[in-house]
């Protein structure tokens, strides 16, 4: 399998866990945890920062020297 390949399945594995973990749409918000806060959005930051780095990683990897 190449690297893109596995780049590609990790980034949809971490993206498709992220979804599962969102409540459906019109859904109240739970009333017994704490809710707001740059908490609540810890797995965009994260995939994010894959996202970001697999960019670096590949361009630095396909320079010509």
């Amino acid at each position: 399998m190449s690297r893109l390949a596995a780049l590609a399945s990790f980034l949809i594995l971490a993206a498709s866990t992220a979804w599962a973990q969102t409540p459906p749409a019109g859904t109240p918000p739970a009333t017994d945890t704490a809710t707001g806060g740059m908490g609540d959005y810890w797995w965009i930051i994260v995939l994010i920062i894959i996202v970001v780095a697999a960019i670096w990683y590949f361009s630095r990897r396909n320079r010509s020297v």
